[in-house]
């Protein structure tokens, strides 16, 4: 099992695959667990367990059905980039609030929709030219295996992206000694979708990212839910980082995991897309989906139907090792599917992030009339465990492979018109640990000390 420790000795590249690999329920993983995980569930819970009841009933009011119901896409906040440039690079306070309540906020006009559109056509137009492209599913790919096209290089290091994934990052508060810069964003760089009118097969039902049973298993990682597991989970903030900087996300390099810390997961739409056309779908609770999550393993019923605490099994529901976090339907009853909002109409420029553990999906059928396309983008902050993440993508890159945490293979080494660093903004090249960071004449000890690290890791001369 990996750690933090050992990532800069991980192989560069996962054996090859697509993004069904990411999930148990679309490549036929087993989610059977050993048994020395219901020793973990023992020890996790040990003398807990009236207040882990207690804790799940309260949270079975907040979700109850009658609750879910009035659940729309209204309640996913919206901002103007504008608005964010015009508060000096920040998320307004009522944004911010907004975010922090949902999980989830739309960034609107991004970028204008005539430079969104020109990406789009370069895309197919890359794609065109170079037919060894894969994708999933293999036959008629809607979500593509491509991570190095001149249009995803420039989006990622577009002005706009990077101060509205600076602005997202800020939200997470760290202490002043943490080593983790917020206010420096650096690239994670992850695949694109263009989904056809009629698809069904990009079926992606509720899950989380950020890793399975690590949530539990990796002791740090599980410090990051400790009011939950306590069953104190109104006690909560999904927006502190400190333990997420040591937290290993990934401890079996499955083929989809990832090794980061993504403070959210996001993309840019390339197409005019309303719900019904194949969108995306959010729980908009980040509190109460993250708090039934984790309290899941840990409550059982009886045989009348009562909610009683559990010890007795090794079930970690809709988790698997190596594999992503799901959501199923006979173990998240409560949430599975009917707590999920679609993303309202989005046009092309228009950008969306969620948070690291929002429960999400997507729409199962395509029933709208034109593409539904986006470029995947993350937020991610500087700290140790990105600048090890960034050493091996830097690497990746420079050779058109894909990055560590996607399926690996000769990737687009061989496609003509691939993407290069000349492709890269400065500030881009600097998110992607191609230029040395330099800390702000004001930055905390903490915040020197992650640029500090990672000028390290990349290999940077520090004086």
């Amino acid at each position: 099992m990996a750690t933090i420790a050992d990532l800069d000795e991980q192989p560069s590249t996962r054996a090859e695959g697509s993004i069904a690999s990411a999930f148990a329920s679309l490549s036929n993983q087993s989610t059977d667990l050993p048994a020395r995980f219901l020793q973990l569930k023992q020890d996790i819970s040990r003398g807990n367990g009236n207040a882990i009841l207690d804790g799940w009933h309260r949270l079975l009011d907040r979700v109850a059905a009658d609750k879910l119901a009035h659940w729309d896409s209204h309640m996913i906040p919206e901002i103007k980039f504008s608005a964010i440039k015009s508060n000096g690079g920040h998320l307004p306070d009522h944004a911010k609030r907004a975010l922090k309540e949902c999980g989830t906020i739309i960034v609107r006009g991004m970028v204008s929709s005539e430079e969104a559109l020109v990406w789009k056509q370069r895309i197919r137009d890359y794609a065109s030219a170079n037919p060894s492209t894969t994708g999933f599913p293999a036959n008629n790919p809607q979500v593509y295996e491509l991570y190095w096209s001149k249009s995803q290089l420039e989006a990622r290091s577009h002005p706009n992206m990077l101060l509205t994934q600076t602005a997202l990052n800020q939200v997470w508060s760290a202490d002043p000694e943490d080593p983790v810069d917020t206010s420096v964003p650096i690239t994670y760089c992850d695949r694109l979708r263009m989904r056809t009118p009629g698809d069904k097969s990009f079926n992606l039902g509720p899950h989380l990212d950020g890793g399975s049973l690590e949530r539990w298993e990796d002791p740090e990682y599980r410090k990051c839910y400790s009011q939950i597991l306590q069953g104190e989970w109104e006690k909560y903030d999904p927006f502190t980082v400190t333990h997420r900087l040591k937290a290993t996300v990934d401890m079996y390099h499955g083929p989809g995991g990832c090794s980061a810390f993504r403070s959210y997961q996001g993309w840019l739409s390339l197409s005019d897309c309303s719900p019904g056309a194949g969108t995306l779908r959010v729980m908009p609770d980040l509190l109460a989906s993250t708090a039934y999550t984790m309290l899941r393993p840990f409550v059982r019923q009886d045989t009348s139907g009562a909610w009683v605490f559990d010890q007795e099994t090794s079930t970690f529901h809709g988790a698997a090792m190596g594999a992503g976090q799901e959501l199923i339907a006979d173990g998240h009853a409560h949430l599975y599917s009917k707590g999920f909002v679609s993303i309202p109409r989005v046009k092309p420029g228009d950008a969306v992030f969620w948070h690291c553990d929002v429960a999400h999906m997507v729409e199962s059928e395509h029933r709208g009339t034109g593409d539904s396309s986006v470029l995947y983008i993350p937020a991610a902050p500087l700290c140790e465990v990105n600048s090890y993440y960034l050493k091996n993508q830097r690497k990746q890159f420079l050779q058109s492979r894909p990055p560590p945490d996607f399926p690996g293979g000769v990737g687009e080494s061989q496609h003509k018109h691939r993407g290069t660093l000349n492709d890269l903004s400065d500030r881009g090249k600097r998110a992607m640990g191609c230029l040395k960071f330099e800390a702000a004449a004001s930055a905390s000890s903490g915040q020197q000390a992650a640029s500090r690290i990672a000028n390290t890791i990349l290999g940077f001369d520090v004086e």
